[in-house]
């Protein structure tokens, strides 16, 4: 099953070292691949931290997440969910 929802960064500093961390630690329990696509840009690994930063996130950023697997709709929203998070901590 494949599921992809679209997020709207929220931390006002963007996708840095720490939100990216989480997010790589976010997508990286599900055994299939998952996907981060900005809005008219690239897909990158959300497994990936290079792959994250190089996202280069604004809050207020569209960021699509894209997976396809049993429990793809977890793993969206789990990644999603840091997406959205206001703090980094």
């Amino acid at each position: 099953m494949q599921m992809q929802k679209t997020f709207e960064i929220a931390n006002p500093t963007g996708i840095h070292a720490r939100p990216a961390r989480k997010i790589v630690e976010a997508a990286k329990p599900f055994p299939f691949d998952v996907f981060l696509e900005k809005e008219g840009g690239s897909r990158f690994s959300a497994k990936s931290l290079v792959k994250v930063l190089s996202l280069g996130g604004k809050q207020g950023d569209q960021v699509t997440v894209i997976a396809e697997g049993d429990d793809a709709e977890a793993a969206v929203d789990a990644v999603g969910a840091v997406l959205t998070a206001t703090e980094s901590h």
